[in-house]
């Protein structure tokens, strides 16, 4: 499963999510049950929020924006070979 690290986030998604659209989730920290929060990737926008504070969101959303080719490259990587 495909994973990335970008200021203190871990940005991953699961080969079981491939049947929905494109998204990544993020956690904050080293774990992936950490606080976190799930964006889709077309359009960019939140799916889902799980502990995260408004600054951690905001980050958060900061790191998908600026990374959301590669996230999307590496989800088509992934899910459609």
């Amino acid at each position: 499963m495909p994973s990335k690290r970008i200021d203190g986030f871990l940005c991953y998604f699961v080969s079981y999510d491939c049947v929905e659209p494109p998204h990544i989730h993020l956690s904050k920290g080293k774990e992936r049950s950490a606080p976190g929060a799930k964006f889709w990737l077309s359009p960019l926008e939140v799916a889902a929020v799980r502990g995260l504070n408004a600054r951690d969101l905001r980050n958060a959303e900061r790191v998908v924006e600026e990374n959301r080719e590669d996230f999307l490259e590496m989800w088509n990587e992934h899910c459609n070979d």
